[in-house]
């Protein structure tokens, strides 16, 4: 048979999804013993011809030399394995090889090179193994289906690589592959496991399109990409059916798995991204890992170095001692734990609307820039132990459904949980909240927040806090904290509580009782300072609800509540509590109490409150007699001469107490002194064993006096006799009146020294 044109022709409109246009016609010469050529002969006939896979390649190397650019294409060829390991295939022209809708038993360029490109478009391959060859050329593999195994271990190409749309239904193996320009896996499917180990990808120079993309790509087995190192990569819309491994991988530019789906665990231990990532509205269907993960960001301000935004986790994600800058969390749904464990976040987070179903770990977490928590739900333990927030924290309207640790953590700026809701223990032990001291708003701010459960405050140090509006439906434990400056006005609950400040500092601030039920303040050993407490509306007594007990008043101003004190004979260590109250670090015995106005007066001495100091003073005179009198009946280990001395201690108070209140009772030791005489002659008036020369008002003639004469001259023998004057016109007869007479001169003294010292106290406002 004479040498023709092959009679192959392959028609796009017999197969209607083919990327031809147009009829495409054979330009190789028939074989001699048949009507086509070598490459579309069929394998029958080329096994009856004894055409191998040699001759083959024989023809397609002859092919390469000529200057036709059409004779290197093969489209819809039916080859045998084509071998090309360690050749180096390099033809007259730049024109590609083509074997575009070709089906090929296998293709082996091990070691090989081919600088004219392949194109492979939705060819079909049995075998493609392209391990340590260099590609210089583009490769076109769009919609190929790879029956068996695909590797490229070691493979380098140079120009653009194109598997969009391909079927991988055997293993894909990229190890240490090197994709120097932009490549594309868009749409493929991986049957089989999918490696791209060590692969190192650099795309073109231009930043706005990804240099590789497995955008849409479907992997139905495992799929690893360890220590790869990406330039600008996408796998939006990926699915990974089974594990993904990226770990220690290098994203050097953007990497996007926006919309991706991990049906298995997805592993990103210790990746770097040092550009921006995206996994907004990814879905991780089981343990999402990324231990130790970097996400350095790029340049761009505008954007977030790293979005979760929308992403859902129906299993645990573990970011372990990860490390962010600008990063996006916002509509995220974990619904598994969630481990950020010393993770480091250097600029602004975004948690806005966060959920998570599981425990939520930030313990020994920093925040260097803003962090944005509001309107999260937390339907587990939330703990932040230890975590640092060095800028604006606000976790406005949260609802933390379980417990919430914060024990230790420290918040460096303003931090802000206005109306957060607060379902099981909320602990912020020893918490630091240290914004600078601000006129007009707290840096620490609970305003509307609700507390179902116990809030313990315990060590917590303030620069300055608000609970305005506050509810707190069980104990509230602020002991030991301190206060610069704070705001409390409590909502009363549906059940008892109170607030316990034992050995807390309140430098400054308002403590406010709203109308109503009043709620309890524990204030024993606190140091309080330039505090205001004041009442709306309030029909209890104000100070009634304030525990005063060993308090340190420290500049505090009893002038604001003179009116109540007076009303309440200056009582402050009444305290009316409730049922969750009784529980009190120390008991109000009488030493206690002394104790406690003594403390009461030397505040108010220091800032210059006098009647305060006056009545201060009184009280703790007082309750030192009761404790006194108290260790007399109960203190058994006394000796006589011992107890003698408090009774002696207890006889003179009392005296102090009835004559001149302690020197406070200017008008009680003037009637004492100027009123007691005229009792005296009442006596004397009496006759009988009081009987004076004066006579006696039962037997007035018996001195030839009237009645009035007698009582008067009697009364005047008793003022005498009283101021030490004597004239001698009258003298005591009787036994008794002999008595009072000698102690009247006894009695001046006491009283004139205790009218002198309780005017000197009154004119200098000593104690």
């Amino acid at each position: 048979m004479s040498s023709s044109s092959c009679r192959y022709t392959f028609d796009p409109s017999v197969q209607t999804d083919a990327h031809l246009q147009t009829t495409w016609e054979c330009p190789h010469e028939s074989h001699p013993e048949s009507e086509f050529c070598v490459f579309h002969m069929s394998r029958d006939e080329r096994a009856s011809l004894d055409v191998t896979g040699d001759d083959i390649v024989d023809e397609l190397r002859a092919n390469l030399q000529s200057p036709d650019t059409r004779v290197n294409e093969y489209v819809g060829a039916d080859l045998p394995h084509l071998s090309l390991t360690y050749q180096d295939i390099n033809g007259a022209t730049n024109h590609v090889l083509n074997f575009q809708h070709a089906d090929i038993e296998g293709l082996d360029l091990t070691h090989g090179r081919l600088d004219q490109g392949l194109i492979l478009r939705e060819a079909t391959v049995d075998r493609l193994k392209l391990d340590e060859a260099v590609v210089t050329g583009d490769v076109d593999a769009r919609e190929v289906t790879v029956t068996g195994a695909m590797t490229a271990d070691e493979a380098t190409f140079e120009q653009d690589v194109r598997f969009s749309g391909a079927t991988f239904r055997g293993e894909v193996r990229c190890d240490e592959t090197a994709f120097q320009d932009d490549t594309s896996f868009a749409d493929a499917t991986f049957h089989g496991t999918a490696r791209f180990r060590d692969a190192e990808t650099s795309g073109s120079s231009h930043v706005l399109d990804d240099n590789i993309t497995f955008a849409d790509a479907t992997f139905r087995d495992d799929a690893s990409f360890r220590q790869a190192i990406f330039n600008y990569v996408t796998f939006e819309g990926a699915r990974f059916t089974a594990g993904s491994d990226f770990e220690h991988v290098e994203f050097e530019g953007d990497a996007r798995f926006n919309g991706v789906r991990f049906d298995e665990m997805a592993d990103f231990d210790e990746a770097r991204f040092g550009d921006d990532a995206s996994f907004a509205d990814a879905r991780f269907m089981q343990l999402a890992e990324f231990r130790g993960v970097e996400f350095n960001g790029g340049s761009r301000t505008t954007h977030d170095d790293v979005t979760f935004e929308g992403a859902t986790f129906e299993g645990e994600a573990d970011y372990k001692l990860a490390r962010f800058r600008y990063s996006d969390f916002k509509d995220a749904v974990f619904k598994g734990g969630v481990n950020f464990d010393r993770a480091t976040f250097t600029a602004r987070t975004d948690c806005y609307r966060l959920r998570v179903d599981g425990a939520f770990d930030l313990s020994l977490a920093s925040f260097g820039g803003q962090a944005n928590f509001d309107e999260s739900e937390f339907r587990d333990a939330v703990v932040a132990e230890e975590a640092t927030f060095g800028s604006d924290a606000s976790f406005e309207a949260v609802e933390f459904q379980s417990n919430a640790r914060f024990g230790e953590a420290r918040f460096e700026e303003d931090v802000t949980f206005k109306t957060a809701t607060f379902h099981g223990p909320a602990s912020f032990r020893g918490t630091f909240f240290e914004g600078e001291l601000q006129h007009l708003e707290a840096n620490a701010s609970f305003n509307e927040a609700t507390f179902e459960a116990g809030a313990e405050f315990e060590a917590a140090n303030f620069t300055s806090a608000s609970f305005w509006e506050t509810t707190f439906r069980d104990r509230a434990d602020f002991r030991q904290s301190d206060f610069e400056t704070a705001r409390f006005r409590v909502l009363v609950g549906d059940r008892d509580t109170y607030l316990d400040f034992t050995d807390a500092t309140l430098d400054g601030g308002t403590i406010s009782q709203g109308s109503g039920e009043p709620t309890p303040y524990d204030l024993t050993r606190a140091t309080i300072g330039d505090l205001t407490l004041e009442g709306d509306g309030n029909e209890h007594q104000l100070l009634d609800h304030f525990r005063f007990c060993l308090t340190e008043f420290d500049r505090f101003d009893f002038s604001d509540h003179h009116g109540y004190l007076e009303r309440n004979d200056w009582t402050i260590h009444d305290f009316v509590g409730n049922g969750a109250t009784g529980q009190f670090a120390v008991e109000l015995t009488p030493d206690i109490i002394e104790e406690t106005y003594r403390k009461a007066q030397a505040s108010a001495n220091a800032v210059g409150d006098t009647p305060a100091s006056r009545e201060f003073e009184f009280k703790r005179y007082y309750y030192n007699r009761e404790k006194n009198f108290d260790i007399i009946l109960n203190e058994y280990s006394l000796n006589t001469w011992a107890r003698g001395k408090k009774v002696a201690s207890v006889g003179l108070n009392t005296l102090m107490q009835v004559t001149c209140g302690y020197g406070n009772r200017l008008p009680r030791i003037a009637a004492f002194t100027f009123l007691l005489p005229a009792l005296f002659g009442l006596c004397y008036a009496l006759g009988g064993p009081f009987l004076t020369q004066a006579g006696s008002v039962f037997d007035p003639a018996a001195v030839d006096k009237t009645t009035m004469e007698v009582l008067f001259d009697n009364v005047y023998y008793s003022y005498i006799s009283f101021s030490t004057v004597g004239y001698g016109d009258v003298n005591p007869l009787g036994p008794a009146a002999r008595v009072l007479a000698a102690s009247q001169g006894m009695l001046n003294g006491l009283f004139f020294t205790l009218l002198t010292f309780t005017l000197f106290k009154r004119v200098l406002g000593g104690s």
